[in-house]
């Protein structure tokens, strides 16, 4: 049996052109190229090997066939049918089944749609899972010192993020003693450190950092009617500080564009951004809902109206422009007339 293959030395990038014979089923012969063409550049003498030391690589569709030679060369050739030719080894029933399904449409197109829900199923139930897990492992205090960066980022006057807060100091210890209260009814809040300041940039807003760090905006606190509302935001906000929310949140999203790209192959495309923004936003929904939860049970605990989330809930969505304009599938919290409902239950008499 012979055929013609691209030889390459491991020396120099170039192929050479040469004739491959199966002497036996014992020994790969490799010769020069008989040719009136001067420009083929092919080997000077023939080249012998014991075939049990060669390694024919697995088939990959239509491609070209590689085999591995025993001195770290190689040859590539157009011949497809190198297992006629060529001893078969116990590994190549694999990779003939894995050649009969990649020439096969049907089964090529079954495996896209495993692949596909497979992925779905890690990123929707595998990765929060293993995000939680590792959040709730990671010690406090690096989760503290990540936190401590990403505010100190955010302050940073180049960003535009924050400028310091305009609050006077009575009126940020009237907030922190009313959030006290609350805790100490409670007998369950976890460490955590309220940081207020001023944000022309993103408005009233609210929201926790990993290590407990709770920022809120003067536009909220002037938004708020009452302490109640803003110390119902804020149990709403130590519900994801409890629940280590914001770390999780940003393991998610880390193991979520990993996996997407693992399956897209390319980290730049739309396909591969799109998915991953939209299933990490799907994450920040549930976290929300267990923040939700958080606040209730606390506010009844310490027997304030619940009333006061809802209220400075439906406020700040308007002062943004939301409304219930965004769609839920497109949004990081959840729908807001089913956010609230809970809270405007009617409550026991709090003696």
């Amino acid at each position: 049996m012979q055929f013609e293959a691209d030889y390459f030395d491991g020396i120099s990038p170039r192929a050479k052109r040469v004739l491959v014979t199966v002497h036996d089923g014992h020994a790969l012969i490799i010769a020069p190229v008989q040719s009136a063409d001067i420009a083929i550049n092919t080997v000077e003498a023939n080249l012998q090997y014991a075939i049990k030391d060669c390694t024919v690589q697995a088939r990959l569709g239509q491609g070209r066939r590689l085999i591995d030679l025993p001195d770290d060369t190689r040859l590539e050739t157009d011949y497809q049918d190198l297992e006629n030719c060529l001893p078969k080894k116990p590994s190549n029933t694999f990779w003939k089944a894995l050649h009969y399904a990649e020439s096969h449409l049907g089964l090529v197109a079954l495996s896209v749609v495993f692949i596909v829900f497979a992925g779905y199923a890690l990123l929707k139930y595998g990765v929060p899972v293993a995000a939680k897990y590792a959040a709730m492992a990671t010690p406090p205090v690096i989760e503290k010192d990540l936190g401590k960066q990403t505010l100190n980022t955010l302050d940073h006057e180049k960003l535009g993020y924050f400028e310091a807060s305009k609050l006077p100091k009575a009126r940020q210890d009237e907030i922190k003693a009313a959030l006290n209260v609350l805790c100490k009814k409670t007998q369950n809040c976890p460490e955590y450190d309220l940081q207020f300041r001023k944000s022309p940039t993103i408005g009233a807003n609210a929201f926790a950092l990993p290590g407990g760090y709770l920022v809120m905006t003067d536009e909220l606190v002037e938004l708020a009617k009452n302490n109640d509302e803003i110390t119902a935001v804020l149990a709403h906000e130590l519900g994801h500080v409890k629940g280590r929310h914001a770390l999780r949140q940003t393991l998610q999203g880390t193991v979520s564009g990993i996996i997407i790209i693992a399956i897209t192959g390319d980290a730049s495309s739309v396909a591969a951004g799109l998915p991953a923004l939209m299933m990490n936003m799907s994450y920040s929904r549930e976290l929300e809902t267990e923040a939700d939860n958080y606040s209730l049970q606390a506010l009844k605990t310490a027997c304030i109206p619940t009333k006061s989330f809802a209220t400075l809930l439906l406020r700040l969505v308007s002062s943004h422009g939301g409304g219930d304009a965004i769609p839920e599938m497109v949004s990081s919290h959840p729908d807001t007339k089913a956010r609230i409902k809970p809270f405007l239950q009617e409550q026991p008499t709090c003696i």
